[in-house]
């Protein structure tokens, strides 16, 4: 039995809250209650929790608890903690959790103030952690950083589908134009003149003039090469249909480039506000935006025991694989923080380029015939331990630090083998 605790469960839903109160031998308290999700539900909920906090003892602990569902959860979870006329301990739970705790009570039947009974039992017997209260504009910072992310990835596609049109309607593009991406320059053009027909109904001069900047035109050159492009297309004249694809697409790629920009500036300033005395951005090749989303989806560096434990939350650490008479080889395991491990993939490869720490172990690895793929993983493994250590120590980066850390890990590991 556990004296002076109230365990309550939440059940929160789109419309309303669903309420179980169990003191610590997980007997009611008082009746289960449904509360609307809006601020009236809210001040009635921590009115309801308060009143029965007093039945079960003047210093009883209160212990809410809920399941991270969506963000239906974040305006209950931060009504909770602002309640001045008791302490709350407040946890978000990891829904399969609760559902595998469920099924060790054998609970077959479901409704939401079952649900909200199961998740008191949970708090009751499973004590989870305390986990301290996150930031002021913390919510809002991790969701811009997740939105960007989903940008990025639209931006990525709309690219490669801009790239299947071209090489098919004008083949041999980027050699002719002589670019890999796509430059502004580019772009601008393809989405006023999305065919050869169209760029060849234009002149040279008229093509150079085209603006795609402030105080920057297409050129002469890259006229010529546009159309000398245009004359070697298959087919002249596209259907409507393919010319609207490739203009529309063209579009909304800058688009996509000028929103990211603003996106960007906008996520700085939030990092400022809500981490102002960061350390991660001391590390080459961690900018503020990336340092935004590492912070945003790591919260509470001290919930972490260990810096593998962290690695292993990245999802930045090798597994085993082989099959039949496939010989066994190791390749970087599907689990962990998506959006951490692509943050730090991504910023591993400016590493690479802006750190020399990082660039001669990337150099040592491939050396050591590592393939790019196994030595990338290895050095985004490597700065996530680099931002596990600077953020428990709270301490900017140091070149001589980070060099003989590194040489004191390839050590024990060359004496392990």
């Amino acid at each position: 039995m556990r004296e002076g605790c109230l365990y309550v469960g939440l059940d929160v839903s789109n419309a309303k809250i669903d309420v179980a109160f169990l003191d610590g031998d997980g007997r009611p308290v008082r009746s289960p209650s449904t509360y609307p999700n809006g601020p009236k539900g809210w001040t009635e909920l921590r009115t309801a929790v308060v009143a029965a906090a007093r039945l079960v003892g003047p210093k009883a602990r209160v212990v809410c608890g809920m399941e991270s569902t969506s963000n239906m959860h974040k305006r209950v979870e931060q009504a909770l903690r602002a309640e001045t006329r008791r302490k709350f301990e407040v946890h978000v739970l990891n829904p399969r959790a609760v559902k595998s705790f469920g099924k060790v009570l054998l609970k077959d039947a479901k409704t939401d103030r079952l649900d909200s009974r199961l998740i008191a039992l949970f708090l009751l017997r499973m004590q989870p952690e305390v986990r301290a209260a996150m930031p002021a504009g913390f919510e809002e910072l991790k969701e811009a950083t997740r939105t960007r992310r989903r940008l990025v990835e639209e931006r990525t596609d709309h690219k490669n589908r801009l790239h299947k049109l071209l090489r098919y309607h004008l083949p041999g593009y980027r050699h002719v134009l002589g670019i890999r991406t796509f430059p502004k320059r580019l772009l601008v053009v393809l989405a006023e003149l999305g065919s050869p027909h169209a760029l060849l109904g234009r002149s040279v001069d008229e093509l150079a003039g085209i603006r795609y900047g402030r105080g920057h035109r297409v050129g002469e050159p890259f006229a010529r090469k546009l159309h000398a492009l245009a004359e070697q297309a298959p087919t002249r004249e596209l259907s409507k249909v393919t010319r609207l694809l490739i203009e529309t697409t063209a579009r909304r790629i800058l688009d996509l480039d000028a929103l990211l920009a603003e996106v960007d500036r906008a996520i700085e300033e939030q990092l400022d506000e809500v981490f102002p005395d960061q350390v991660l951005t001391s590390i080459p090749g961690i900018g503020k935006v990336s340092a935004a989303a590492i912070l945003a989806e790591i919260g509470d560096i001290g919930r972490f025991e260990s810096k593998e434990q962290f690695v292993g939350y990245c999802g930045l650490y090798p597994i085993v694989w082989e099959s039949g008479e496939a010989k066994r080889r190791y390749r970087m395991t599907y689990k962990g923080n998506r959006m951490l491990k692509m943050t730090l993939l991504v910023s591993s490869a400016a590493a690479r380029q802006y750190n020399p720490v990082i660039a001669a172990f990337y150099e040592r690895l491939r050396r050591r015939d590592k393939s790019t793929k196994a030595a990338g993983g290895a050095i985004a493994r490597k700065m996530a331990e680099l931002v596990f250590t600077l953020l428990v120590r709270n301490e900017p980066w140091s070149a001589d630090k980070a060099t003989r850390g590194m040489q004191k890990a390839e050590a024990m590991l060359k004496k392990a083998a």
